[in-house]
């Protein structure tokens, strides 16, 4: 019996993978990307800290254009029509984690003591998310329309950080400390979501043996990696990269688009998958 055709998945983190850390541009990607998607070889699926609408904004200038994809690191997925996990005319939004707005109300619910030390995009402007980070004005209203998870400003104590964390949990709520901000989130995962993707498309393409590709960049991304048939660490550029001891999980030869360009590439080659230059 002849083996079925392959038909890799591959999901990416976008800032300092899939784009540059610097100049936010998909080149050369984005023309990998195009041939990939004209020639039906496979799906890029964005796999993000950034909001939907946020992505919203990208995806036309990174080649993807309407596609399923994960927002705010593996708690929203949004499925357009016709496509495997929604299979109905109309868009979907499969919440894995915890909505934004239980989230506000646990917040608000927190003893003042802890809660003076909170300062999450919810009690900023849209001028002041951008002075927290660094993004335009437009950009940061895009940020600031979140739907599972709210990024926050810790002005308190270690100790009492842990405290939060701890009246948090009993509500089902983590934190997760980054490298400024730390986030409220449910308990979605971005291995989670992209585990739930790979088996709705088993179960459509029923002719085809479905592959996992994942790449990615920080820590967060690091389960993504290692759970995906196929995973790629992307260096980065400030020399500054995850490690992992599994044998499957490769290191991209360099930073960014050029570097995942580069990995998706050999991937392709070892698999088999040849690509027209059209």
């Amino acid at each position: 019996m002849p083996e079925s055709p392959l038909y890799p998945l591959i999901f990416t983190d976008l800032d300092g993978t899939l784009l540059d850390h610097n100049s936010y541009s998909a080149k050369p990607a984005d023309v990998l990307i195009r041939r990939i998607i004209d020639q039906s070889m496979g799906t890029v699926i964005p796999i993000t800290s950034k909001t939907r609408a946020e992505l919203r904004s990208l995806q036309n200038s990174i080649a993807i254009g309407e596609t399923i994809s994960v927002t705010e690191n593996g708690s929203v997925i949004y499925v357009p029509p016709d496509y495997p996990l929604g299979q109905t005319s109309d868009p979907q939004v499969v919440l894995l984690g915890t909505g934004y707005a239980e989230i506000l109300d646990r917040i608000a619910g927190l003893p003042k003591t802890l809660r003076q030390h909170i300062r999450g995009f919810a009690d900023m402007s849209a001028a002041e998310v951008s002075d927290a980070t660094g993004l335009g004005t437009d950009e940061s209203m895009l940020a600031k329309e979140r739907e599972a998870s709210e990024p926050f400003l810790w002005s308190g104590s270690d100790e009492a950080l842990e405290q939060l964390r701890s009246v948090m949990a009993d509500a089902n709520i983590r934190i997760q400390r980054g490298g400024r901000f730390c986030h409220f989130t449910g308990h979605a995962t971005k291995e989670q979501a992209m585990a739930l993707i790979k088996t709705s498309f088993i179960e459509q393409k029923t002719d085809y043996e479905v592959v996992s590709i994942a790449l990615g960049d920080g820590p967060n991304d690091l389960g993504m990696i290692e759970a995906a048939d196929f995973g790629t660490i992307m260096p980065n550029p400030a020399g500054i990269t995850i490690r992992s001891s599994k044998l499957h999980v490769r290191t991209a030869p360099a930073p960014g688009p050029e570097g995942w360009v580069m990995a998706i590439s050999e991937i392709f080659a070892e698999l088999g998958i040849i690509l027209s230059e059209s």
